[in-house]
């Protein structure tokens, strides 16, 4: 599917957008991401899965006149009672209006494609959230592949809001760059889409490309970086037990 530098770039970084901080205007950067949270139907699995997708991707070149991203989310590390899905499809675009627009025409022209869909999955959940980076993710190659993204809840503490995470990402990625922290730091900020009665403020998201990586930041944050994790954001934000899926790009 063609991309513009935006999406490039994102797929460069898995999961992430443009970095935190403000741009040369003052202004926040950011991407459009949507979730959609599937179940395999009965034969069904994985395999199936990434088949329609790569459909998906050739019929979005054909007939989406914007730059969509996507990739595949299955359950690693994970308690099946709180996420009771096979899978969730993450999808991005370089802002609101552009995911709109996709959406728009999938609604108007995707009808056999997702006749294709409902053979292989039954999802009943969709959200739209905002995706902004704290700590920028570089794989080693360079190029987007699979890669392991651990994800937890968050509240805001009374009294805080987004631009006290902002100086805490900051100082955060300060140092995982002085201590050579391997890994990327992102936020997705729900939009629409959650449970009426959630109190999640934002998703915190940390990505290796391997679950060695995300050991080696662990024994890190054993060895004095927890410390300076709870320094850093003990007093802006509390977040829950965190999940691991892995990530597929598949558009």
């Amino acid at each position: 599917m063609k991309k513009t530098t935006i999406a490039a770039t994102f797929v460069a970084t898995i999961l992430s957008v443009t970095a935190v901080q403000a741009d040369d205007h003052g202004e926040p950067q950011y991407a459009a991401l949507e979730g959609v949270f599937c179940n395999y139907k009965d034969r069904k699995g994985l395999k199936d899965v990434l088949s329609v997708a790569s459909e998906m991707d050739e019929w979005a070149t054909e007939n989406m006149s914007i730059d969509y991203s996507a990739w595949v989310m299955t359950p690693l590390v994970n308690n099946a009672t709180d996420f009771p899905y096979d899978y969730f499809w993450l999808g991005m675009a370089k802002d609101h209006q552009s995911l709109g627009t996709g959406l728009d025409e999938f609604i108007t022209k995707g009808g056999e494609m997702q006749k294709k869909w409902d053979r292989v999955e039954t999802c009943d959940g969709r959200n739209i959230m905002t995706g902004m980076v704290a700590h920028p993710y570089m794989p080693s190659s360079g190029e987007s592949g699979p890669a392991f993204v651990q994800i937890q809840g968050c509240e805001l503490n009374d009294g805080k809001t987004m631009a006290d995470v902002m100086v805490a990402d900051k100082k955060w990625s300060t140092y995982m760059q002085a201590s050579e922290m391997p890994g990327g730091v992102l936020r997705w900020l729900p939009f629409a889409g959650d449970a009426r009665d959630s109190t999640t403020d934002l998703y915190s998201v940390y990505v290796t490309e391997t679950l060695a990586d995300r050991g080696k930041a662990h024994d890190m944050m054993m060895k004095g970086g927890g410390s300076v994790l709870q320094g850093t954001y003990g007093d802006v934000m509390t977040c829950d037990t965190p999940r691991i899926y892995q990530s597929m790009p598949v558009m």
